[in-house]
């Protein structure tokens, strides 16, 4: 079986070491170009759209940048282009930051959407901020800046260009905010989430360690998979669902805890196999509860529960119960878990793939650039 995905997931630490480079260096001009903007008042409101996992990244700066009182909007390029582009362009987008997302800068819903907002005239036109791994692509040349993912090409699912995006925009929001670029803290916190990831990944040993911990118990062939968590967690919730169904080709839902409590709950049933993520201490807490009615009063097959924090005796003994799986990784910020959240994710899929005789990675149906809309 082609393990050319396995070696894609393994050359995440060089890319996203290659990607962090680069944001200190080349694309250090342009995140604080962008967060002066924003300073000075010329951009009141940011939207992130892509398609895919371009999308989906784009709740990790959705979630830190609400917080601190910067409206933020996720659409999603298809439904933007389509279903909900302004008909009256006048002031549609006065004082907006559009942040384009794209691995290949060529999908076709991104230059259709490109050619669409290039065509507002100029006094009501946004910034257009391009974010792709092709200098030479139609986002690069039609957006006014550029950041760029600076990694070698991808050919499978997705797995390195999604954690280097989510890497800048990582960067990108904490610059808004005026916490990156002007102390170490952050800087040695990215150093921190990049040598772990190195840890794990450069070595054979710790992913088979982290298979067997993971999987002996869990489970290898798993048809159905729920994934849930809160906060920016949800990030690698909906990455992991998209995941699961690109390499596992079988079907996954992803939900905050708080939605499922208003009818997927009422799906829950002896078989059901449920991932749930805690990397936030304020999240757990309210995801405790949770656990303790599933365990108690209600029924489910398995958890997987991925954290990064201690857990109480009390909680202890909650975990104690053989159908919970408990992972603790290493990364404590909240945000920048989300990388290493959705790295374990990949590898345990990888491995379900394989277990079931699927090549993983491997498309049937789709690819990596849409050339139709």
């Amino acid at each position: 079986m082609n393990d050319y995905f396995l070696k894609e997931i393994k050359s995440q630490p060089q890319a996203l070491r290659d990607t962090f480079n680069y944001i200190l260096g080349d694309g250090k001009p342009q995140f604080l170009k962008l967060r002066d903007f924003i300073k000075k008042g010329g951009i009141t409101k940011l939207v992130f759209t892509g398609m895919g996992s371009n999308f989906i990244s784009s709740y990790l700066p959705y979630y830190i940048l609400n917080q601190y009182g910067i409206a933020v909007e996720m659409r999603e390029a298809g439904e933007f282009l389509f279903n909900t582009f302004p008909k009256i362009k006048q002031n549609c987008f006065k004082d907006t930051g559009i942040i384009i997302i794209s691995q290949s800068g060529e999908s076709d819903e991104i230059r259709e959407l490109l050619r669409e907002i290039n065509a507002i005239p100029i006094e009501n036109k946004p910034l257009t901020i391009g974010m792709t791994n092709n200098a030479d692509s139609y986002l690069a040349y039609m957006t006014e800046l550029q950041i760029f993912m600076n990694f070698d090409r991808e050919v499978s699912v997705t797995s390195k260009s999604y954690v280097c995006t989510l890497l800048l925009l990582y960067i990108m929001a904490k610059t808004i905010i005026g916490e990156f670029f002007t102390s170490e803290e952050e800087n040695q916190r990215v150093e921190e989430l990049l040598t772990e990831i190195e840890r794990i990944l450069k070595d054979q040993k710790q992913i088979t360690k982290l298979w067997k911990e993971i999987l002996t118990t869990f489970g290898e062939k798993i048809e159905f998979l729920e994934i849930l968590s809160r906060g920016a967690s949800l990030t690698t919730a909906h990455q992991a669902a998209l995941n699961f169904k690109e390499i596992v080709k079988s079907y996954s839902e992803a939900s905050s805890i708080s939605t499922f409590r208003h009818g997927g709950i009422e799906c829950l049933k002896d078989t059901t196999n449920l991932i749930i993520l805690s990397s936030d201490k304020e999240n757990l807490n309210l995801n405790i509860p949770f656990i303790n009615n599933l365990v108690n009063k209600w029924t489910f097959g398995k958890i997987l529960h991925i954290t990064n924090q201690d857990f109480d005796n009390e909680v202890k003994e909650l975990h104690d119960n053989p159908k919970i799986i408990t992972y603790k990784h290493n990364i404590k910020d909240p945000h920048l878990a989300s990388i290493m959240e959705i790295i374990i994710l990949q590898l345990v899929f990888y491995k379900m793939a394989e277990k079931k005789g699927i090549e993983p990675g491997a498309f049937l149906y789709s690819q990596k650039i849409t050339n139709d809309i």
